[in-house]
């Protein structure tokens, strides 16, 4: 043979070694096929092996069905909880684990590709099972079940003495179950089969408001209060008031924070619990949800003008109310209209509410140092007559006139803030000025036409007659 034949037949060889196993791994055991998962690949014991996707999809549903209901037993001591994997918020990652099961096998170089699958078939896999456990959920039931050996934190706040001052009530570090280390418990009885029987561990847990947080807060004394009176009889109304002031309570003011009125109380509706009351509605008193209300903002406003702070934002009744001066009310509607207040202290402020015996109050305290004599001057710049509207009434006799509705007057009315220390005006503020429509006076006159019927003197009786 020459050497010329011998090399060809070499390098025929080399090309055979070298497309045959590409033609193999591209068109055989690594062709695309219809993803299904490769025999000996599971997930927490269940067997993935063939699957398609929707197969694979129901398969694991089934799998955490099961799951969710494994039930852990929780341990501490001499007790013990017994706890469902659903009452931890358990959820399997259906589409991860499908996911990492098709790709399994069939990810890097052909030869990495080839070297894997052998070994799944020589050995199995077991992927990572991809899931959740809702924390907040899970930190609910244990405190429920574990209530008799875990105590709640208590957050620092504040007390009210001798009714302007104020002082700091210390918050108390409390005790609960370690949750980060249960889930990590959890996920290895999950992973590796142990037994479900978890011991429980104890940690301090601070309070979400500690007394030094409270202290740097720098609240100190009262600044303002005012209050309004309504009838309790009016049950609903007082409902609402009572209902929207408690909102208030306890509310803490960051410096340079805006308040909204509507943010803070939310909407008005049968939902919320408010109840059907009398309200003002294009210039007339009518029912309406949440009657009231604006009984507590009016409230809150006049104790924001005395304590010296900052309106943003508010708006006046149509119509004057009468637990207030006129130019000093506030009304508020959900969406629309607001009443908006900026601490624009250098301290937090602390609200406090109070409804009782048909008074509704604010107190809002705040650094002691930034109280001011606050005086409010209002005035009447304009009054507006009402107009008379006479309307024809077809059922009182023709020319009589009764009066419908009274009417009454509009005004238009200024307000000032003075704010003073020691005696020395600090600083004038015009406050937003309020303008409230007349009511007309309507008067009914009568049209209606009265037609005696005639009777004739023959069919009356003799005797109707007079003698002579």
């Amino acid at each position: 043979m020459s050497q010329k034949t011998v090399h060809r037949a070499k390098l025929i060889i080399k090309i055979f070694i070298i497309i045959v196993p590409l033609v193999f791994f591209s068109f055989g055991f690594f062709a695309p096929g219809s993803e299904r998962i490769l025999t000996g690949i599971m997930v927490m014991g269940t067997d993935l092996s063939g699957l398609d996707r929707s197969e694979g999809m129901l398969k694991l549903a089934e799998l955490e069905r099961d799951l969710q209901s494994t039930r852990l037993v929780l341990l501490y001591q001499d007790r013990a909880w017994p706890l469902l994997l659903s009452e931890a918020g358990f959820d399997l990652n259906e589409e991860a684990i499908l996911e990492e099961a098709i790709s399994t096998g069939r990810q890097g170089s052909l030869i990495r590709r080839w070297q894997d699958r052998k070994q799944i078939k020589n050995s199995g896999c077991s992927i990572y099972p991809h899931y959740q456990i809702d924390h907040d959920k899970l930190s609910r039931r244990v405190s429920d079940l574990t209530s008799e050996i875990t105590v709640e934190p208590v957050n620092a706040s504040f007390e009210i003495i001798y009714g302007d001052k104020v002082a700091v009530v210390p918050s108390k570090d409390g005790v609960g179950v370690d949750i980060e280390k249960l889930k990590n418990d959890i996920e290895v009885v999950l992973i590796e089969g142990h037994k479900p029987e978890l011991t429980l561990s104890l940690i301090t847990i601070a309070p979400l408001r500690t007394t030094a947080v409270v202290e740097r807060m720098g609240v100190t004394g009262l600044l303002a209060s005012y209050t309004t009176v309504f009838d309790p009889a009016k049950v609903s109304r007082s409902y609402n008031i009572n209902v929207a002031a408690r909102a208030f309570d306890e509310l803490l003011v960051r410096p340079g924070h805006m308040v909204s009125f509507n943010e803070v109380v939310g909407p008005r509706s049968f939902e919320a619990g408010y109840k059907t009351a009398p309200v003002i509605i294009n210039d007339e008193f009518v029912d309406g949800i949440g009657g009231g209300v604006c009984q507590v903002s009016t409230t809150l406003y006049n104790c924001i003008l005395l304590a010296d702070l900052q309106v943003v934002e508010r708006y006046n009744h149509s119509l004057p109310v009468g637990y207030v001066p006129i130019g000093l009310d506030a009304t508020v509607v959900y969406n629309n209209l607001d009443l908006k207040f900026c601490n624009n202290t250098d301290s937090y402020l602390y609200l406090k509410t109070t409804v009782k015996n048909g008074q509704v109050s604010f107190n809002i305290y705040g650094d002691a140092a930034n109280k001011r004599d606050v005086l409010v001057n209002i005035r009447v710049v304009e009054e507006i007559e009402p107009t008379v509207v006479y309307e024809t009434d077809p059922n009182l006799p023709k020319g009589e006139e009764i009066i419908k509705q009274q009417g009454a007057s509009g005004y238009k009315s200024a307000a000032e803030r003075v704010v003073s220390l020691n005696g020395v005006v600090m600083h004038k503020e015009e406050l937003p000025s309020s303008y409230y429509s007349p009511v007309n006076k309507i008067i009914a006159v009568g049209t209606m036409t009265q037609n005696l019927p005639q009777i004739a003197p023959s069919t009356l009786p003799s005797e109707a007659w007079p003698s002579n």
